[in-house]
This record gives C-alpha cells, structure tokens and sequence, in this order.
C-alpha cells in the first residue's frame, strides 16, 4: 500500500499551533526546508514544540518564532541579549538578527526521527549543540568540503 504525504498551508498550520501552545498542550509538526541542517532535515524530521518563559530559554536552545514580516522561523539560540534573542540556522553561514521575547512562539523539546525519538535536554544533543554552534567561524568551509566529497562519492 503506498502512503500519500500531504501539507497544509503555514498560514493554515501556525495558527493552529499557536491555539494549542496557548491551551498549554504541546504541538508537533514536520520540518520544511534546510536551514537547520544537518540537526534537522527537510521532510524527514518532525519536532515537537511546547510554549516557554523567556527565562527558560537557553543558548543552544532550538525555538520557533514568528518574525516581523509574519514567517514562521525554527533556529537555534546563539546569544541572549536584553529582551530578546540571536538566532541562526544550524544550515546558514550568516545570523538572522535580533528578534525580542515576543516574537518567540515555542521551543522544540524534542524531535522524532525515523519512528525514533530525542531529547533535546539530553547531553548528547546539548554536546553536539555546542560544538555546531562552536564551529560556527568555519561553517562555511565545511559545508564547501561536505558538498565536494559528497559529489565525488556520489559518482
């Protein structure tokens, strides 16, 4: 039997989200697109969100906000500043900016990948977290080697 896969519109999946987060239950969604690659991958990855205090966000921590321009973004925490917070796709070479408290909807508590599930409060995921965001100076030679020797062990 083959299984159809089937999305519904951001402005139709957010919204609902958001009606969840605010009656305290947790919500859970598939990942679209590369930018938190390679901790969280197009189509494969789903991640499960629930609705935080600003005080209970950390550096490393991985969130889901809504930017000024109404988009959905789910990026990692590099930096805290004042009322607000830094973020950065794990798959970008460059910051995202600022973003205050406010624009902050959930943050992912865990994921589910290939039927399996994972803690984002584990000490492998947090180790493995800091030394991404570690590397951040180099990101971009690294992915520029990835990409060659996957081309070359492709052929």
């Amino acid at each position: 039997m083959k299984i159809e896969k089937s999305g519904i519109s951001a402005n139709v999946l957010f919204p609902a989200i958001d009606e969840l987060l605010a009656e305290g239950r947790q919500a859970a969604f598939t990942v679209t697109g590369m930018s938190m690659w390679p901790f969280l991958c197009h189509g494969r990855d789903q991640v499960i969100i629930e609705a935080c205090q600003p005080d209970m966000l950390r550096r490393g921590d991985i969130i889901l906000l809504q930017t000024h321009l109404g988009n959905y973004l789910l990026h990692r925490i590099t930096r805290k500043k004042g009322d607000g917070v830094v973020t950065t796709g794990d798959g970008n070479c460059f910051r995202d900016g600022e973003f205050p408290f406010s624009r902050i909807r959930a943050r992912v508590v865990s994921l589910v990948r290939n039927g399996k599930v994972i803690e984002c409060r584990g000490w492998k995921w947090k180790v493995m977290s800091q030394i991404w965001m570690a590397l951040f100076p180099v990101r971009k030679w690294m992915f520029v080697v990835w990409f060659r020797i996957r081309k070359y062990v492709r052929h």
